[in-house]
């Protein structure tokens, strides 16, 4: 973790605290009269990488300028070759030449501070990751600005006060936009972007340092570049997978696309045997046999741990405590089990490459999906609403029997969003919750997510349908989320993750790329499909996957575990209960103890209001 204190006057209360909180466990750097960063040492200090000179926190001090990092650095050589980054030769010279622009030389995701001197003024720059879940977190103060890495440290220091519209953006959206967060009174950098600090008159602006660029316009003949772009793909994919490799680092390998083409590539450059982790869900996960099979091409040993029913709980705890915010995807689960699994069994450890970014960046079923959204946009919101009163009573919106003329009537009605693009950002059939929101949230979101969105491009509002969509489905849906799911633990559990897939140049190489090849003949990502056609046959690259969803229906129909989340949901003092009623937690509840089958959208709500809950909870009585 990394993060600090700076001011033009000290609040004592806020230095009394948080020099009690760092103690022994941290390091500091003076700021001089304008306060200190601080930093730990999760690492421990005999994990250094071959060819990394330190794994521990980077810093770099000097009279004018003051960087500090915990992420790996990675730049890419004027030749195409990933090196690791050095901050005092390389970054402090480009930073101090170029300013922000500096930060374009690095590649990797990652989070810093910076501290800079230029003779009277002192700036405070924030910056969060370009399109993984890191942030930064903030509390403005009156005379100075608290930040950290973490938002569970912060919860420490100041008060940690519930975020009813943060609970809603949860439940409908899956997480809070930045720059809001779960706690009213702290906030977040928004991926890609810095927080610039001027510390001499305390002010603040926020910033982009990365913008998303695509060819909206290709030439109708673009099949005949197919294969240019391919090479193009693999090329920069094996560059990252050839500076990766040589830092021996363990990979999640679950046998679909993503991380099975990353292993092979990795493969081709490793020094020494790759390591995989699996989790399984039973004896007969129809995923496991894929996995072993990538495992026995690249010649990995595949270590496969098996999350079973009377482990839930545990799980479930573990989730709570190793992620630093609230959100909704119960992948988290498997996530957080094989990460714990990893540190049993491969302590030594420094790298884990996680493949999440790759659906995002090469093709996601949304993009083919415009005509559904403005037919969804375009049914009347008033007559959304009555169906929606009609049939909050029964059980066809929320089973999974229901098809046909009715089942398209129900996906019609379930939601009415201001911006026709954002329907895919819905997790839940949110017209028949029936959630006890301000008329304004809507809005308000809306807006949020919108400013964020449109900062991340050029020439934001001229782009396409589908340019936008990309935009949103890496800045919210992987970054937000789907990267979320192993950052944190990770990192608690003194792992750096890693996530080539969203590094700069593949960003920016999948802005290239044509719509109709992202999903070409119906086939979704087709490019790393085609590309894994070198390593695996058809029947392993164009099967029905299955997904990394683990059980959490069926440990809802084990009494114990039911009446154990009905006791975190329906305690009268919750949180959620606030915002969504009980009669439907009792219901949902009931229904999945019966066996009924909850739809998918509904199993998302249940899990994201039990997260949000047990995480408020958490964090409000140990602060």
């Amino acid at each position: 973790m990394i993060g600090g204190y700076s001011f033009i006057s000290l609040n004592k209360a806020i230095d009394n605290k948080l020099r009690e909180e760092l103690h022994s466990k941290f390091k500091t750097i003076n700021l001089g009269d304008n306060g200190y960063l601080f930093y730990d040492e999760p690492y421990g200090s005999d994990q250094t990488a071959p060819n990394i000179s330190n794994n521990q926190t980077s810093h770099y001090i000097s009279s004018d300028l003051t960087i500090l990092s915990q992420d790996l650095l990675v730049s890419m050589e004027a030749g195409g070759e990933y090196r690791a980054l050095d901050l005092e030769k390389s970054f402090s010279t480009q930073f101090r030449q170029k300013g922000t622009e500096g930060l374009d030389s690095i590649s990797s995701d990652f989070r810093m501070i910076i501290f800079h001197k230029t003779g009277e003024g002192k700036t405070l720059y924030l910056v969060s990751n370009r399109a993984g879940s890191g942030r930064i977190f903030y509390h403005k103060t009156a005379s100075g600005i608290l930040f950290s890495s973490d938002l569970r440290f912060l919860l420490k220091i100041v008060n940690f006060e519930v975020s009813k519209i943060g609970i809603y953006a949860i439940l409908k959206y899956g997480a809070v936009p930045e720059p809001m967060t779960i706690s009213s009174n702290i906030s977040a950098v928004p991926a890609s972007h810095y927080l610039k600090y001027q510390v001499n008159n305390n002010t603040t602006t926020m910033n982009t340092f990365f913008k998303f660029k695509f060819i909206d316009s290709f030439d109708q003949n673009s099949q005949n570049n197919y294969p240019l772009i391919l090479k193009s793909s693999k090329t920069l994919l094996q560059k990252s997978a050839k500076f990766l490799g040589n830092q021996q680092p363990t990979i999640l390998l679950s046998g679909g696309i993503d991380s099975s083409l990353y292993a092979a590539y990795l493969a081709e450059s490793s020094k020494e045997g790759l390591q995989g982790f699996y989790c399984a869900f039973d004896e007969n996960d129809p995923e496991l046999k894929f996995a072993k099979q990538i495992a026995e091409k690249v010649k990995a040993k595949l270590h496969i741990g098996i999350m079973k029913k009377n482990e839930a709980i545990n799980i479930i705890e573990d989730v709570v405590k190793l992620t630093d915010h609230p959100f909704d995807d119960f992948s988290s689960l498997p996530i957080t089990y094989t990460l714990k699994f990893i540190k049993q069994h491969l302590d030594k450890t420094p790298f884990i490459i996680e493949c999440n970014g790759a659906d995002d960046c090469f093709g996601v079923q949304a993009l083919d999906l415009q005509s559904k959204y403005l037919l969804k946009h375009q049914f009347p919101k008033i007559l959304k609403n009555l169906i929606a009163s009609l049939l909050k009573n029964s059980t066809s919106w929320k089973w999974e029997s229901h098809t046909g003329i009715l089942a398209r009537i129900l996906a019609l009605a379930d939601v009415h969003e201001i911006d026709p693009l954002n329907y895919f950002l819905v997790r839940p059939p949110l017209n028949f919750l029936n959630l006890k929101i301000s008329p304004d949230w809507d809005k308000e979101l809306t807006g949020i997510m919108e400013d964020i969105f449109s900062n991340c491009a050029e020439n934001y509002a001229e782009l396409s349908y589908k340019a936008k969509i990309n935009i949103k489905q890496l800045l919210h849906i992987n970054s937000r989320m789907w990267a979320a799911k192993a950052l944190s633990v990770g990192e608690g559990l003194g792992f750096k993750i890693l996530y080539p897939y969203i590094w700069r140049e593949v960003l920016l190489k999948q802005g290239e790329i044509p719509w109709d090849m992202k999903i070409h003949d119906g086939i979704v990502k087709w490019p790393l499909k085609k590309l894994l056609e070198e390593f695996m046959p058809n029947d392993f690259i164009y099967r029905e996957k299955s997904g990394f969803v683990p059980p959490f229906a069926k440990w809802l129909t084990d009494e114990s575990f039911n009446h154990k989340m009905r006791d975190i949901l329906l305690n009268p003092k919750g949180y959620v209960i606030e915002v969504a009623p009980r009669r439907i937690f009792e219901e949902l509840l009931s229904d999945a103890l019966k066996g009924e089958k909850l739809r998918f959208p509904v199993l998302n709500f249940l899990w994201a209001s039990i997260f949000t809950e047990m995480w408020i909870n958490e964090y409000k009585s140990a602060a």
